[in-house]
């Protein structure tokens, strides 16, 4: 087989994984979400991820202040609060749509499964006979 030949084929392949990817990870999305709107979930979790929020900011603000000993810079404890505040914004905002999320990959990640699977057999097929 050229390398043009086998480039081309793998490329294939590839995109037929993304694909199916994509096509699992709606699926999922759909029968996830049901009549729920997107809005309502994404709302919710960005008012769930104040309390993550204000422990980063904490937290980041404590390590700026325990990093410089002597002579205190207060725009670099301030940058280390906002820094710890956005980390823990974050955190929040993941742990709170996590079902979601976890379900979207675990669609996808089945649909490309299934099309390994028949690459696969296409590639060795089974005689049983």
């Amino acid at each position: 087989m050229k390398i043009g030949d086998w480039l081309k084929a793998e490329v294939e392949y590839g995109r037929d994984l993304a694909g199916s990817g994509w096509k699992g990870a709606c699926t999922a999305y759909d029968s996830i979400l049901g009549e729920r709107p997107v809005g309502d979930i994404v709302s919710h979790s960005l008012r769930a991820s104040w309390a993550p929020t204000v422990v980063g900011a904490g937290v980041g603000t404590i390590c700026g202040l325990l990093v410089q000993r002597r002579k205190h810079n207060t725009a670099a404890i301030v940058a280390m609060g906002v820094v710890g505040g956005v980390l823990g914004f974050t955190a929040g905002v993941a742990w709170d749509t996590r079902e979601l999320s976890s379900g979207i990959a675990r669609g996808a990640m089945r649909n490309i499964g299934t099309t390994r699977d028949s690459h696969w057999l296409g590639k060795h097929p089974i005689n049983f006979g």
